[in-house]
């Protein structure tokens, strides 16, 4: 009996191994590979994909993508649609709505040397912002004071000539490349659109240094809660090298509450992207 078994296996065996090799020979020589490591091809192109997506930049996008393989596509197209790929200083757009609300200033998009808002209201300590921005920094403090968070501004609007000392002193003290990193060059700060402000826990110039006002509840606050009063984190720690400064948890940008909602909601960190997305784009 347990020979008539051994005869039978065998004679099913001997049927089944045609058919599989017949499977493998079919799978092989279509190039089809099984399911555990199989690719799908993109069934759309990427200017579907990626609303933001222009095809004139397409030879930027992938030359960006190799320089930098970690970021995400999406990042990468919104990055070279603002320019950021240029380097810094390379080549500079000067702004044509310098009073825009969400005017995009940094390393490559500057102001007019002349320029000044005409709007400028005196917010305490001989400081001053724009009027709009001014309200809102004034409603967010005292909404952080109800719940026992104190900050302190440190620093508000400044002129281009304010800017352009601060910036050829720490070039001629410690150099070009040291100054770069800690200061724009007039005409490319924030602070003469007199909608940046310098924030620090208390009132020490010390509490403005990345491992203490990081650190505070206040800044974690910030972090949840500046975008509804239209204040963004403009230089945060991960993008050092797409901005290229310091890491500067004490500088806020107030953009406007629909902007900064926009980027809290949808995990955009970088005005740069913003714009990519949304102005230098085909949404625009």
């Amino acid at each position: 009996m347990k020979r008539l078994t051994a005869v039978i296996l065998t004679v099913l065996a001997l049927f089944a191994a045609p058919a599989n090799t017949a499977g493998a020979a079919t799978s092989a020589a279509s190039g089809t590979a099984s399911s555990s490591t199989s690719t799908t091809a993109p069934s759309s192109t990427p200017a579907e994909t990626y609303p933001h997506y222009l095809e004139e930049n397409q030879t930027r996008y992938a030359t960006y993508q190799a320089q930098n393989p970690s970021l995400p596509y999406d990042k990468v197209i919104a990055f070279v649609n603002a320019n950021v790929d240029k380097g810094f200083y390379s080549i500079i757009t000067m702004v044509s709505e310098p009073a825009a609300i969400n005017v995009l200033i940094n390393k490559n998009f500057a102001l007019p040397r002349d320029y000044e808002p005409d709007d400028l209201v005196h917010i305490g300590s001989g400081f001053r912002l724009r009027a709009e921005a001014a309200e809102q920094l004034t409603k967010m403090k005292t909404d952080m004071n109800d719940l026992g968070y104190r900050i302190y501004v440190m620093s508000a609007y400044r002129t281009y000539q304010t800017q352009y000392y601060k910036y050829e002193n720490g070039a001629k003290n410690y150099g070009i490349a040291f100054a770069d990193r800690q200061y724009a060059r007039p005409g490319h700060s924030e602070h003469q659109t007199g909608l940046a402000v310098d924030i620090a826990q208390r009132t020490n110039i010390q509490t403005m240094s990345q491992a203490r006002f990081e650190n505070t509840s206040e800044f974690a606050w910030l972090n949840d809660n500046a975008h509804k009063y239209g204040f963004i984190l403009r230089y945060p720690k991960e993008y050092t090298d797409i901005h290229g400064f310091i890491y500067e948890p004490w500088h806020w940008r107030y953009v406007g509450v629909d902007i900064a909602t926009t980027m809290h909601n949808e995990g955009i960190a970088m005005l740069e992207e913003y714009y990519g997305r949304y102005i230098f784009s085909r949404n625009s």
